[in-house]
């Protein structure tokens, strides 16, 4: 089983590196359909209530007459984060090449994509699980006073004479808050990027800088959510519960894809996986998975080509000694370095402690 390289006249495409990055694209989508058809046609659970207590009675209000609307959340959570990255990553890497410029738009996109529909997965099973009435259910139920068992007596949606039943099994999905997890993890991740990418921690322009980087997505956020308590869809712990769902699949997934933020360096997206076949290793298909170090060995088309030449010739091979077993062992020619100058060799003349095996 041989990896397979297409070329282009600029770069070069892995196969097992592409297919890798497939696999995480229609993972993630299989997990908003999931989560999809879980919310649309799954029979959620209920719960009995009563329709004496105060805290459901509260107006029900259309959603398209909500503050924050399907469509108003869908705009602050694709379509204004991927203007903001794209603009981002053509403007503080400029100096780049469009490969590295590219990269980090496909690797934001992809993280934040991931973040969404891994949270929206949770919070959909969470919501059918435990089935909390939202504080406009009773508007919603309008509940027959005949049926009712008594006046301290609990209540089942049977009682109900609205014959609407998404509008009453909507209304048992109140924790957590499925908007504000939705656009806290969003935001997390558009604050984490911002701030990676301009580096608030320069001495420069700072004012601005903070209010780029945290503010504007932290008052996107914050509004969205609090607004779903002042529409009578949620309480504030489900507001809350839902915040720190979002917020924490926000900076995972930040991490998962992309250096510290809060570094020295801008934060970049972490290289392309390099996928190898060794048929000596144990894992499956004898795949050897690994990438390229920013910090020791910067990666180049022409470091790959050359370490690729040295190999296919045969004539030099670099060696060092393993401590682990005693004897030399074959280095990496992409990754051997000078002693001094610890930059990668570009020419055969550049390899030292090297030996002719021919």
């Amino acid at each position: 089983m041989k990896d397979k390289l297409y070329k282009h006249p600029e770069f070069q495409i892995s196969l097992f590196s592409t297919l890798s990055y497939l696999i995480d694209w229609i993972m993630y989508t299989i997990m908003l359909i999931i989560a999809a058809n879980w919310s649309t046609f799954a029979n959620t659970k209920t719960t009995d209530f009563s329709i004496y207590d105060q805290s459901l009675m509260h107006f029900y209000v259309p959603e398209n007459e909500t503050y924050a609307p399907i469509w108003f959340l869908l705009i602050h959570v694709l379509i204004l984060p991927l203007i903001i990255v794209i603009v981002c990553c053509f403007w503080f890497l400029r100096t780049k090449s469009k490969k590295i410029m590219l990269w980090d738009i496909h690797s934001a996109i992809l993280a934040s994509y991931g973040c969404n529909t891994t949270q929206l997965l949770m919070v959909v099973i969470m919501k059918n699980i435990a089935a909390i009435p939202r504080p406009d259910f009773l508007s919603r139920c309008q509940p027959n006073i005949l049926l009712v068992p008594g006046e301290y007596l609990l209540s089942t949606e049977d009682t109900c004479t609205n014959l609407d039943p998404f509008i009453i099994s909507d209304g048992f999905r109140s924790f957590p808050s499925g908007h504000s997890s939705t656009i806290f993890a969003s935001q997390t991740f558009l604050a984490l990027f911002l701030t990676g990418k301009i580096k608030v921690s320069s001495s420069s322009y700072i004012n601005w800088k903070i209010v780029a980087s945290m503010m504007y997505p932290l008052i996107i956020a914050l509004k969205i959510s609090l607004s779903r308590v002042s529409d009578h869809r949620h309480r504030v712990t489900d507001v809350l519960a839902g915040d720190l769902i979002g917020f924490c699949f926000g900076i995972f997934f930040y991490f998962i894809y992309f250096t510290n933020p809060f570094g020295v360096l801008k934060s970049k997206a972490y290289p392309p996986r390099k996928i190898k076949v060794d048929n000596f290793s144990k894992t499956p298909f004898g795949l050897v998975f690994s990438d390229y170090d920013f910090e020791s060995t910067p990666y180049t088309e022409s470091i790959d080509e050359t370490a690729a030449n040295i190999e296919k010739n045969n004539r030099f091979i670099p060696l060092g000694f393993s401590t682990l077993s005693g004897r030399p062992t074959k280095f990496n020619a992409k990754h051997y370095a000078h002693k001094t100058l610890n930059i990668p060799i570009s020419s055969n003349r550049d390899v030292i402690f090297a030996r002719n095996i021919n």
